[in-house]
């Protein structure tokens, strides 16, 4: 393994020293406390190193001073986040708002920051190539909002530029005409890999400065960075890819702890639609990055992985599941999982993740897509809002779906508008200068994989046929719908992406119409009792009758197994499921009561407390007792962590935990918590 480290260590340094060129390097400032963000240089700058922003992208001259005179500076403090304040010495402020409030505000004045936080830097990826965040490359640039440069606390993302408001990322804008200051907070919440898991700054993290500057007159932008100059192998602006951007490391991380193992625990899947949590034993237990990337491979069968290594079944055969470490330490661990007992509908073999947009945030929004995607009775809207710029700020898209260079696809989706409008679609590649990577035969494509829709008052299907010749080794898969600036609200349902040879995939079957769920006698069970759960399924002749149980803790909690039979664990109440074992999706839900046993009192001290509640970095749970066992669930019931607390506190690193609901229990007693 030494060999190996060494071996990719010595590639590693060549190719740096031929494509990367004299790319800078920064160590950040530790401190105790960060500066408040209002675009002022408090006194805390004044000790920090400031980083130049001099080097002219590729052959523009911008003016914006001497050598030193437009810099930036950055501290960060553990546990907490990043602070960078940018000072931009401009001639002439020049912001989007003075010439088209509506306009391209990438075009005029403007500062742009960027982040890689993959552990493999050069990866050819920018922050377009696949959403904002999402591969661990991320960009915020809001634009300057006429009356609200004083210094005024805003949310950043407000430019359409992805998430980062979702995630606390705040700005302050300083204009002082026609110079200005900038200034910025990133909370480690956003400081995420290409697998979602936050990054530790125990090694080195891609950063750049974008300035851009325009003068009334001037026939388009100029551009200064502090990194990439757009000089050296494809790499071109960092939005592209960010393989010529500066290094950061950080003061004060401390020594790492490198994973020296990893060793994977699975099984076999043999009931439909069933997941399988894959457990992984990281050890040494004091590492101090033990998260994993997981991917599995179809061999003959088929399914899909998420972040946290729950393994969905598709189709019958054989798949192997794959962890890799993200620290550095270059290992992995494999395991093969059989899988029989599928059946395979349209949503199975639909490439478009959250095409029915079942999956919502706290926020409404559509889950796996981006941009205006706002959901509503299992419809997404596009609205255009007055803070969006560009006239592709108004839209929703989605990345990354395997498609191949030879098969025939199918595009499907259901669209409608308040009004009659216009809907772009397209499959484009950014790291290809935006170029539409397929061909289409449609008569409302342009021959590329793109389509102009007129939608109509009333729900239309659309379908187009598309094949992904022009797919190149490097391509950026990017699917989008555009709706530019308009009056009308659009109405996007049921999209789906499929390879026609996966429809011979697809089971025949009578699938289930409707399921009841009631109790055998009163929907009453006591701690420690049993109650039998009933579920009548119809039509009676489907051809897969069995259900699913499952339960939902409320105030409560109980367990149940596979032949619905409910043991009350904690008083209060519970909601069963009975869900339908085919693909039909069908449930039905009961509100149970779980009582005190005869006899027996409620306890006067609350076993378990845990908090914050929403969580996103860090969960804290306290106990009545010492010594006790703690596990956490998702949304399933399958055991995501545990750990024996020493005492009467532990806190848990939930960084890498998807967005939502999960379950702490200790003994008898399940509190509920939203990451």
């Amino acid at each position: 393994m030494r060999l190996k480290i060494f071996t990719f260590f010595l590639c590693a340094i060549f190719v740096a020293g031929v494509t990367a060129q004299d790319r800078p390097t920064h160590e950040v400032k530790k401190v105790d406390v960060g500066p408040d963000v209002d675009g002022v240089v408090d006194e805390l700058w004044n000790d920090v190193e400031a980083m130049p922003i001099d080097r002219n992208f590729q052959s523009e001259l911008p003016t914006i001073g001497a050598s030193g005179e437009s810099f930036w500076k950055m501290v960060w403090v553990e546990g907490e986040g990043i602070y960078v304040i940018l000072v931009v010495n401009d001639d002439v402020f020049y912001p989007h708002y003075a010439v088209d409030p509506i306009g391209n505000s990438w075009e005029y004045d403007k500062p742009e920051i960027y982040f890689d936080c993959n552990y493999v830097l050069q990866d050819d990826g920018g922050a377009s190539a696949e959403g904002q965040p999402g591969n661990g490359h991320h960009q915020c640039a809001p634009p300057f909002e006429d009356g609200k440069n004083d210094g005024t606390l805003l949310d950043a993302g407000v430019d359409g530029e992805g998430d980062a408001d979702d995630l606390g990322v705040k700005y302050a804008m300083m204009v002082n005409d026609p110079d200005y200051i900038s200034e910025y907070f990133f909370p480690m919440e956003y400081l995420t890999d290409k697998d979602g898991a936050i990054n530790d700054l125990s090694g080195e993290v891609g950063f750049d400065v974008t300035i851009i500057d325009r003068d009334p007159g001037d026939a388009a932008r100029k551009r200064a960075v502090w990194a990439n100059e757009g000089l050296y192998g494809d790499a071109n602006e960092s939005w592209n890819s960010m393989d010529e951007c500066g290094i950061l490391t950080f003061q004060g991380v401390g020594d790492k702890v490198y994973v020296e193992s990893v060793s994977l625990t699975g099984g076999d899947i043999t009931k439909n639609n069933l997941p399988l949590q894959i457990q992984a034993e990281v050890l040494p237990e004091d590492a101090t990055n033990k998260n994993l990337s997981w991917s599995v491979e179809n061999v003959t069968g088929r399914a899909k992985i998420n972040k946290n290594g729950v393994l969905t079944p598709i189709a019958d055969g054989l798949v192997t599941v794959k962890a890799e470490t993200v620290d550095g330490s270059y290992l992995d661990a494999s395991i093969d999982v059989n899988i029989s007992g599928q059946l395979v509908s349209m949503p199975e073999i639909n490439l478009i993740r959250n095409g029915y947009f079942n999956d919502v945030d706290a926020f409404g929004d559509a889950l796996e897509w981006t941009g205006t995607r706002q959901v509503f009775d299992g419809v997404a809207t596009i609205a255009a809002h007055e803070w969006q710029t560009n006239v592709w700020d108004t839209r929703m898209d989605q990345q990354r779906f395997g498609c191949n260079t030879t098969d025939q696809y199918y595009l499907t989706f259901v669209a409608w508008g308040d009004d009659s409008d216009t809907l772009n679609v397209d499959f484009e590649d950014p790291s290809n200068d935006y170029n539409r990577y397929g061909t289409s035969t449609h008569e409302l494509s342009t021959g590329e994989s793109e389509w102009n829709v007129v939608t109509d008052v009333v729900p239309t299907k659309y379908v187009f046929d598309v094949v992904f010749n022009e797919k190149l080794e490097n391509t950026t898969e990017h699917f989008n719908f555009f709706a530019g600036h308009h009056e009308p609200t659009l109405y996007i349902d049921s999209v789906i992406l499929y390879n026609e040879n996966d429809l011979a995939l697809i089971t025949d079957y009578k699938p289930v119409e409707s399921i009841e769920v009631s109790a055998d006698g009163d929907a009453v069970v006591p701690v420690g009792g049993t109650l039998q759960m009933l579920a009548d399924v119809q039509p009676a002749d489907a051809d897969y009758t069995d259900v699913y149980w499952s339960v939902e803790p409320g105030t409560g909690d109980a367990t149940i197994d596979e032949t619905g039979l409910l043991t009350g664990d904690t008083i209060g109440t519970v909601t069963v499921v009975a869900k339908a074992s085919d693909d039909s999706e069908k449930y039905d839900m009961l509100e149970v009561i779980v009582t005190w046993p005869e006899g027996i009192e409620e306890q006067s001290v609350k076993p378990l407390n845990i908090y914050p509640n929403p969580a996103v970095d860090r969960l804290t749970v306290e106990l009545a007792t010492a010594n006790e066992v703690v596990s956490i669930y998702n949304s399933v019931g399958q055991k995501i962590e545990e750990v024996n607390v020493s005492g009467n506190r532990h806190i848990f690193d939930i960084s890498s935990y998807a967005r939502g609901i999960y379950f702490v229990k200790t003994g008898d007693t399940v509190a509920k918590f939203i990451k």
